[in-house]
């Protein structure tokens, strides 16, 4: 096995490559989106190729893996220049794939660290075992999850003294005090994310480029909970036009565990459902113990992105 840079010509084959993993992980949770999305992946490999930050495994002639990322960008994940690698940016024959997929990524990493890229991030499929372990080993962990599930109702209790409903535009307002306490939450501990307060025009701002909605829960004329949807999502599998994908949430600590934060998420399905969407997926993460204790009740898991941060030290001369 011999491994060169990744070209223009590689990509037909890489995209085959990243198609076959997502299908493997489609038929371990069979609800995700079954499009067609071959000339999209080629699109968006050949886009990753120009920066010559990609590896490709050639085996007796073939295409046995590759491994290729966004262009890096400053301050990711920190202070140092990162890039991300999207299910779609790496894939492997099944054979030995937990020592291909090292091997990858030890001739990758070499390129990245060389060029000053010292946080690397990978999405990867949770039900593909040993790429996981692989990057495991290779010193990453866990960060964030993409989940999702059908939009079968979801059991809960009515709460008829509380009132679930969506928010219209001149009512975002209500949730800016909501939005600042789930900042404080996110910059706690263990999470620890550098987040800043947000004001009304902040978030009206956000909404407007997000193309959001807002669900939310009141107990009398008080929100307490808020849940944010849009269409978009993280990734191709996301982006697919009979799947919503919720982008924020909070509930108010002094009514959690009482099951109204159920209730909304049930709200939602409902109407995602009655205007004819298949499924809702979910970003979150997986350090955040209780918003992630509650995504895992209700959603499957169909990517996991790791992380590894390279020590900068290693440009000290010797």
């Amino acid at each position: 096995m011999v491994f060169e840079d990744l070209n223009d010509n590689h990509v037909e084959a890489a995209a085959r490559l990243a198609l076959a993993e997502y299908f493997e992980e489609r038929a371990a949770v069979p609800v995700l989106p079954g499009g067609e999305y071959f000339d999209l992946i080629c699109n968006s490999i050949s886009g990753m190729t120009g920066a010559g930050l990609g590896v490709a495994a050639i085996e007796d002639g073939q295409l046995a893996g590759f491994l290729t990322c966004y262009p890096p960008r400053e301050n990711f994940f920190g202070t140092a220049m990162g890039t991300f690698s999207p299910i779609h940016g790496h894939g492997a024959v099944k054979t030995e794939r937990k020592r291909l997929y090292s091997k990858l990524y030890q001739n990758v990493a070499a390129k990245w660290v060389k060029q000053g890229i010292l946080s690397h991030a990978i999405a990867l499929y949770p039900h593909d075992r040993e790429t996981v372990e692989s990057f495991f080993w290779n010193g990453f962990g866990l960060r964030c999850v993409d989940a999702v599930r059908d939009l079968t109702a979801i059991p809960c209790e009515t709460f008829p003294n509380s009132i679930f409903g969506e928010l219209s535009s001149g009512e975002i307002a209500q949730l800016v005090p909501l939005k600042n306490l789930l900042i404080e939450h996110s910059r706690s501990t263990p999470m620890f994310m550098p987040l800043s307060r947000q004001d009304i025009r902040q978030v009206k701002e956000e909404n407007a480029r997000r193309d959001s909605r807002y669900f939310a829960a009141w107990d009398r004329d008080r929100v307490i909970a808020f849940l944010e949807i849009m269409a978009s999502g993280e990734n191709f599998a996301a982006e697919d036009p009979g799947m919503a994908n919720i982008c924020g949430a909070f509930i108010l600590p002094e009514y959690r565990g009482t099951g109204i934060f159920t209730r909304l998420l049930s709200r939602v399905i409902e109407t995602l459902r009655d205007e004819g969407y298949l499924r809702c997926g979910v970003d979150f993460e997986s350090f955040n113990l209780s918003g992630s204790g509650f995504w895992l009740k209700h959603f499957t898991p169909y990517t996991y992105s790791v992380v590894r941060r390279i020590d900068e030290r290693i440009y000290r001369p010797e």
